[in-house]
């Protein structure tokens, strides 16, 4: 497995504006990074490992040393839309970019990234009050070989040769930063576009597991909240409330 390096990760990047750490092990890089202080525009954690690495919904991420994306990037973001979907959208941009248009990485409500219809990345977003500021913490794992996984979820080492680790990483930072400095205008539509699931029927269970509702998947609003077309109307549902079903 070839070793993450400073000078393939940050190639093209102001290190000026970014404090970084590349490590060998961390329990969670989001952790690591909420414990730190943003002295710069951003601050970056890679590790080739996680020891109690996080999904959503409090669910563990599988982080074994075996060559996979776990990094956290912090920072400020002025923009108005919302952020868990803009992720995803980059991420997806970003593959496509770095394999010149080979790939179909396409999106699940609200950020996770399918290829061949198995997830092969998560995101997860914190955030922290700091004096009049909100800090944003965001996590991104992607599988490039799990040595367990459960049946749905996918990883892509057959496709290292046109998607290197060190330049995807590279490739979703100058995303982010462009993102954060300049903001996306046409987002909505760009992710859509993606969406795996547009105009099909799905199951939304909320996050308790005691309410669940069948619909169709309508798109977005600018809120980044599902339009659902069900039997009493349209519905406009947070990823905060519920998940989908029948995607994957």
């Amino acid at each position: 497995m070839h070793k993450l390096t400073q000078k393939e990760v940050f190639k093209g990047l102001n290190l000026e504006n970014i404090d970084f750490y590349l490590l060998d092990t961390v329990d969670s890089t989001n952790t690591f990074a909420k414990k730190k202080s943003l002295h710069k525009d951003y601050l970056v954690v890679i590790s080739e490992e996680q020891t109690a690495g996080r999904g959503r919904q409090g669910k563990e991420w599988y982080s074994p040393n075996s060559g996979n994306i776990y990094m956290t990037i912090k920072f400020k973001d002025k923009n108005n839309a919302p952020l868990s979907l803009i992720i995803g959208l980059l991420i997806s941009e970003a593959m496509d970019s770095v394999s010149g248009q080979k790939l179909n990485a396409g999106l699940k409500w609200p950020n996770d990234l399918l290829i061949d219809n198995k997830k092969i990345c998560g995101i997860l977003i914190e955030s922290e009050v700091n004096k009049d500021d909100v800090e944003y913490i965001v996590g991104i794992g992607i599988n490039y070989s799990l040595p367990k996984k459960e049946s749905w979820w996918g990883e892509i080492s057959e496709l290292a040769d046109i998607l290197p680790r060190a330049k995807l990483i590279n490739r979703i930072l100058k995303g982010v930063i462009t993102y954060s400095e300049n903001g996306y205008m046409d987002w909505k539509s760009a992710w859509e576009k993606r969406c795996v699931h547009i105009g099909t029927e799905l199951k939304v269970i909320s996050n308790n597991q005691q309410d669940e509702e069948t619909g169709i998947f309508n798109g977005i609003n600018e809120e980044g909240k599902m339009i659902l077309q069900t039997s009493n109307g349209l519905k406009s549902i947070s990823s905060g409330e519920c998940s989908i079903k029948g995607v994957y």
